[in-house]
């Protein structure tokens, strides 16, 4: 049963509370120590501006008063040792606790990472999906933001809401209409610096659509694999183009922003000029009617600017958590919403031999209302090697991915040995295949750990030098000068080495074989091969999976010519099934296609 949409967008309903207690609940699983840094940290950093209060009204009334010169010199003393030991200690708390304050945000974006690779797979192909996953990341991106930037304000605002009671106290001395006239200016301040902040956060998904999208178009600039069509097919200039577009689309939003809190500096201004000349005109009147001493005014006058300054950094703080509140709802909304619930207790996929049947399938993709099969039946005999035909388009990819559960069907359903394959544990299930896809994705490590994908101490190197060798690669590997400790791509290694796309997916094929599941799947990963060495592959594959169930999908007949039973797909439908004799003594479709492509090979080697 599906729980959650992300097609749907819903904004997580997350308190600015419920969010505080979310964050403080993972430093404190992730990293405790951060707490007995910042209990001491805070404690230092409030009493650090009453240092500046008393010490200098004491120094002034010795000077005005008694005028003793070792008092003098022991408050001068006083004041300089402990405004330097607290400033020392407050300047190393805080060298000590921000490096675990990182580790907290690395286990967040660690969360965030296993998310992206344990989702239904069909989000990695949903737009929408891509969009929260990027404005999730937000929350994450620095020291300064989302969540790392909530826990560094939180503490923050408990120390300055022990100043500021220190502030509160000194200042209600004078008068208590002093106090709450500074207290409704910072509190001004206050919405109108939130009012700017929430609509930066309601830009959130047009910079995130944005951002995938240029974030995309620097990957191809940067990325090697893409430099001979850069420079033969002349988009260099196309590429860079598109991307100063989308980057000038996030300048012209960043200008908005930035305008915005230009017109809240300057309103913090105006209110900064009013409030200094209402209270310092207060003060000297104060003096000049001798209702307080130079003393009294001096440490007044100290406390009226960092009580405003301390109220507005600490509103200010206030209004910065509630925006940060909307970031962290974004990740939370992402990591904590379930795509599917899945039964608790699932069934162990059974030990072989496999039979699979389609029975009635129909599928649609999510979000598309056209179906790609309807009413679909076929049976997958133990042992079997399958082939599956047809043209682009015809559905060959989405048999793979129904098979494998990667999706699940719209209606009907797929039996693995009479159970619906719903009913087994997943992952279990999953490792029941070795597939090749279309589209090859090699790491940039070592060419076992590329085979085993596994660490280095748990590769059997053996194995992945028998799988290279039946995959056509070991004389490529062992002309290497580091052999299989060779890195693949260069990105890691500057010894590494640059496959073509044949060698590559030679790569995969031996992946596929290290892994020596029960279903082999190749689903045309030999595309850029020429048609002997497919063929060739082709056949070695088949002699390697024995009696296995094996599925080959090419677009090229003579590499399937060898397998028990041929499926011929077009537009959705299975239009012929049977051996190749058979689709050929029928001389239809099949035949067709086979007579054509055999004419071409012949053509071509004339």
């Amino acid at each position: 049963m599906i729980k959650g949409d992300f097609m749907k967008r819903e904004v997580s309903k997350y308190t600015t509370w419920q969010n505080v207690v979310y964050v403080i609940q993972g430093a404190w699983k992730y990293d405790k120590k951060v707490f007995g840094y910042f209990g001491v940290y805070t404690f230092l950093a409030s009493i650090q501006p009453f240092i500046l209060i008393f010490f200098p009204k004491w120094i002034l009334e010795e000077l005005l008063g008694a005028k003793r010169l070792e008092q003098l010199v022991a408050l001068l003393v006083s004041f300089f040792l402990v405004a330097a030991v607290v400033g020392f200690f407050t300047t190393w708390l805080r060298s000590l606790y921000f490096p675990h304050m990182i580790k907290i945000r690395f286990e967040f974006i660690r969360k965030h990472q296993e998310k992206c690779m344990m989702t239904n797979f069909k989000n990695t192909e949903d737009a929408d999906f891509l969009n929260d996953m990027e404005t999730a990341f937000r929350c994450l991106g620095s020291n300064d933001i989302g969540i790392e930037g909530m826990l560094h304000k939180l503490f923050a605002l408990v120390g300055n809401l022990i100043a500021l009671g220190g502030y509160v106290t000194i200042i209600a001395t004078l008068n208590i209409w002093v106090l709450l006239y500074l207290v409704v200016n910072v509190i001004i301040s206050y919405f109108i610096t939130f009012r700017v902040k929430k609509y930066e956060h309601d830009q959130k998904d047009i910079i995130s659509e944005n951002d995938r999208r240029s974030n995309y178009l620097y990957h191809v600039m940067y990325d090697f694999s893409y430099g001979k069509e850069l420079r033969l097919l002349g988009i260099r200039d196309w590429i860079a183009e598109r991307f100063v577009e989308y980057k000038n689309r996030r300048l012209t939003i960043h200008k908005k922003i930035k305008w915005k809190y230009f017109n809240v500096g300057l309103v913090d201004i105006s209110l900064l000029v009013i409030r200094e000349v209402v209270i310092y005109s207060y003060l000297i009147y104060l003096v000049m009617n001798k209702q307080i001493s130079i003393p009294d005014f001096t440490m007044y006058f100290t406390t009226v600017a960092g009580f405003a300054g301390w109220m507005t950094m600490m509103m200010k703080d206030l209004a910065y958590m509630r925006a940060q509140n909307l970031n962290i709802c974004d990740y939370r909304s992402f990591i904590e919403k379930e795509e599917e619930v899945e039964q608790t207790h699932k069934m162990s996929v059974p030990e072989g031999p496999y039979t699979f049947e389609f029975r009635d399938v129909s599928f649609k993709y999510p979000n598309s209302e056209k179906y790609v099969y309807k009413h679909l039946n076929l049976i997958i005999h133990s042992g079997e090697k399958l082939a599956i035909v047809g043209h682009n388009g015809a559905g060959k990819t989405t048999f793979v991915k129904l098979l494998c559960r990667l999706y699940d069907v719209t209606d009907g359903e797929i039996l693995l040995n009479g159970i619906n394959i719903k009913c087994f544990d997943k992952q279990e299930y999953y490792k029941k295949f070795s597939v090749v896809f279309q589209e090859i994705k090699t790491l940039a490590f070592s060419v076992a750990e590329n085979v085993a994908l596994q660490e280095k101490e748990h590769i059997n190197y053996a194995k992945v030098a028998q799988v290279l060798e039946e995959a056509g690669m070991s004389k490529k590997i062992e002309s290497l000068k580091r052999g299989v400790h060779t890195a693949i791509q260069k990105i890691l290694d500057d010894e590494g080495i640059e496959l073509s796309g044949g060698e590559n997916q030679k790569i995969a094929i031996a992946r596929a074989l290290y892994k020596n599941g029960e279903i082999m799947i190749l689903d045309e990963p030999t595309a850029a091969l020429d048609a002997l060495a497919e063929h060739e592959i082709y056949m070695n594959f088949n002699q390697m999976v024995q009696n296995k169930i094996a599925i080959y999908i090419s677009h090229r007949l003579a590499s399937t010519q060898f397998c028990d039973r041929i499926a011929m797909f077009e537009q959705g439908k299975l239009v012929e099934y049977g051996t190749h004799d058979e689709l050929m003594e029928l001389n239809e479709k099949y035949a067709d296609m086979f007579a054509v492509q055999a004419k071409y090979y012949q053509e071509e080697g004339a």
